[in-house]
């Protein structure tokens, strides 16, 4: 659940460098015709620079995606339990001062190259992904109460990393021919899709059972005997540890990947001179005026600008639903499936993960949707959010509860609402780029905004107020 594809429908500023370097290629001209331009994407291109590129976007937010499809078996064996959602959604918020002071290093030094900086990115998420298989059980005690300090810490590393991709990983494609970005878009969009993919595969082992414990308490008169009820440990096919790994293994992946991207010599001719940053404003603005042509013979009509009030209007809706998708449901998703069972929440958070990328995808295949409609779909999206936020605070008694068709109705909510509010999220993203730079970069500090502000309050209600009651099995 975290925000892995919602940047997938906002293309870089710079994605039509212009030619000054003797390497340069020269894309396949464009035609008046969106199908015309699906057949002749293909032709010169090189498969290798596709296969590497795509490797490479997978490790845009694999880590954070898969901490977040894990989670019903680390709120089970971790000791903040049901609360670590909210602690994992906070740290990924914070870990955004990444993302920060990468953008102070290029505006202090303007001509810094991005492939330095990915390769200590990939380094650190390398690193800290294998730490995260090894010591992710560790635990402190701070305060006076315990918490899982291995974990938080690699989670804080991770997070840095994924941040960081947002706004490195996408410039860095600029070096390569127009054509390759869809290649590292699927990609990007894998990294939400595959942890999704073997945490269905690894499973939870069952709902929770209840086993009767005998236990012995020594003392200087003699030993007592007594019963206690405990949950039965759940048995995926395959622990935590190695789901790590697995993640461990996509971050290498990227990382050679971007390495053999860097230094194959036969894919230098794919290669184009870096823009500077005037070439990168000029090629956004020739962008979107050719992306707003388009558009225009699509629907059939002129593309009318957006007023002021229509974009003041769009911002706020990309801020309420960022809050909503990033801060505050993931904060209480253990709070609203858990009651359920564990195999409810399993398949609410893998099912949800898997909505993330299809909808996305969705918004680049299908035409811009009408604005009322886009209202129309947040609106839908919020009264599914709220039947959500209601099975979290009547926790541990929600609706429905010890039922079939409870199980499958907040299944089908987490589902339907990732879908919907994705796909209003990218929607939002790609219909402001088209009005421009400044309105792209107010679409982009919203939504962080609206995350970070979902997040805080969220964590707030959850472990200083304690607004929501877990559910125990036994």
């Amino acid at each position: 659940m975290g925000p892995t594809t919602a940047a997938a429908g906002a293309l870089p500023h710079s994605q039509h460098p212009r030619s000054r370097g003797k390497n340069r290629r020269t894309d396949i001209p464009r035609s008046n015709s969106r199908m015309s331009g699906i057949f002749t994407a293909g032709l010169g291109r090189k498969p290798w620079v596709d296969v590497l590129a795509a490797l490479f976007g997978i490790g845009a937010w694999v880590a954070i995606n898969g901490l977040w499809v894990e989670l019903p078996l680390l709120v089970a064996q971790l000791p903040e339990g049901w609360n670590l959602p909210s602690y994992l959604a906070v740290i990924i918020q914070i870990a955004n001062v990444g993302p920060l002071a990468y953008s102070l290093l290029r505006s202090l030094r303007p001509g810094v190259r991005p492939a330095p900086v990915v390769y200590l990115v990939l380094s650190l998420g390398c690193v800290a992904s294998l730490l995260l298989a090894l010591i992710w059980q560790e635990t402190s005690w701070i305060a006076g109460a315990e918490h899982s300090t291995g974990l938080l810490a690699m989670v804080f590393l991770l997070a840095l990393v994924d941040c960081t991709s947002s706004v490195l990983f996408l410039p860095y494609m600029a070096v390569w021919r127009q054509i390759y970005l869809s290649s590292y878009l699927v990609g990007e969009g894998l990294s939400g899709l595959l942890p999704a993919l073997v945490a269905l595969a690894q499973g939870v082992g069952g709902n929770s059972m209840c086993e009767n414990v005998t236990m012995v308490n020594e003392t200087d008169s003699g030993n007592y005997t007594y019963i206690i009820t405990q949950p039965v440990p759940l048995d995926p096919r395959f622990g935590v540890t190695e789901f790590f790994y697995f993640l461990m293994t996509m971050m290498i992946t990227s990382a050679t990947a971007f390495t053999l991207l860097e230094h194959l010599p036969i894919l230098s001719s794919e290669r184009v001179e870096f823009p500077s940053p005037t070439d990168s404003v000029a090629a956004l603005d020739t962008t979107q005026s050719e992306g707003k042509m388009v558009r225009g013979m699509w629907v059939g009509k002129d593309v009318e600008k957006m007023t002021t009030w229509t974009l003041v209007m769009m911002l706020l809706g990309q801020a309420w639903a960022s809050s909503l998708t990033n801060g505050v449901l993931p904060s209480i998703q253990s709070y609203s499936c858990g009651a359920y069972g564990n195999v409810a929440y399993h398949l609410a958070v893998t099912l949800s993960a898997l909505a993330n990328p299809l909808a996305a995808l969705a918004t680049l295949m299908l035409p811009r949707i009408r604005r009322d409609l886009l209202a129309v779909m947040a609106m839908i999206g919020t009264v599914v959010a709220a039947y959500i936020m209601a099975t979290a605070a009547l926790s541990p008694s929600p609706p429905l509860m010890g039922t079939t068709g409870g199980e499958a109705l907040v299944v089908i909510a987490w589902v339907l609402f990732t879908g919907i509010m994705t796909y209003v999220r990218v929607e939002i993203a790609n219909q402001l780029r088209e009005e421009g730079a400044r309105a792209l970069f107010w679409c982009g500090a919203v939504t962080q905004a609206g995350s970070a502000v979902g997040a805080i309050v969220t964590f707030i209600l959850v472990n200083v107020y304690y607004l929501f009651t877990p559910y125990y099995p036994c």
